[in-house]
């Protein structure tokens, strides 16, 4: 069972209770767009916090999801005077929907995004970067990786660069905590909406590093319709250290 409001106020939620509130959400009237502007946005707040201002970003996206977060939070630390290139690690046909649409705005925005299925090119956008964001898999992962994104994911770890995870490091199941063979090794984790349970068990302190849980605006509502409870301490759009 999900740990209680008192023993996890950040949270406690499983893969499957992630994909039940974010369902519940459409269903209240939130896009995925609003949503992942949202989560973007924490997103770069957490890197720029750690940064401690502009700096070389490099941002390693995939095609779901998590790589769409990754997107807009490269647009905000363009925004704010930060040097950003992103790699979308994906065949070009596969970069659809709300990702294609931050691609072309992030392009928009000035910030050079390339898309390339070759992990090779992890190297190129990676090089000289002061914090690489990982956004190539989230909480959906539910084997090993797999092509490209395997390769990718040891190029970052070979890179020596420190590495921010979006949701989960790439690789970690977000239920059990189970590194699967590869899993990027991060230096901090920016979670969003709630904990998740495979951050704090497991593997995930080999991987996950800094833990932050980041309230992205998830309704009331989404987390009723979904049967799953609110953490208390996730509110006023705040950013916390999980040791907080």
């Amino acid at each position: 069972m999900s740990a209680s409001a008192e023993s996890a106020p950040l949270g406690d939620l499983t893969a499957e209770q992630v994909a039940r509130v974010d369902a519940a959400a459409a269903e209240c009237g939130l896009s995925t767009l609003q949503l992942m502007e949202i989560a973007g946005w924490q997103v770069a707040r957490c890197a720029w916090r750690h940064l401690g201002g502009p700096a070389g970003v490099s941002v390693v996206a995939g095609y779901g999801n998590n790589g769409g977060d990754g997107l807009v939070a490269a647009r905000h630390l363009a925004t704010w005077g930060c040097a950003v290139r992103v790699l979308v690690l994906g065949d070009e046909q596969r970069v659809v929907g709300v990702v294609r649409e931050h691609v072309m705005s992030a392009r928009l925005c000035g910030i050079d995004v390339v898309i390339d299925a070759d992990p090779a090119a992890v190297r190129g956008v990676t090089a000289g970067t002061d914090l690489v964001i990982d956004a190539i898999l989230g909480t959906g992962l539910r084997s090993a990786p797999r092509e490209p994104q395997s390769s990718g994911i040891r190029a970052l770890n070979d890179s020596g660069i420190p590495i921010l995870s979006v949701d989960v490091p790439s690789g970690l199941d977000a239920t059990t905590g189970d590194a699967f063979d590869p899993t990027v090794r991060a230096a901090l984790t920016c979670t969003l909406t709630a904990m998740k349970r495979g951050l704090r068990v497991g593997d995930a302190p080999l991987h996950a590093g800094a833990v932050w849980v980041a309230d992205i605006g998830m309704p009331a509502a989404a987390w009723l319709r979904a049967g799953v409870e609110q953490p208390p301490a996730i509110k006023g759009g705040e950013l916390v250290h999980t040791s907080s």
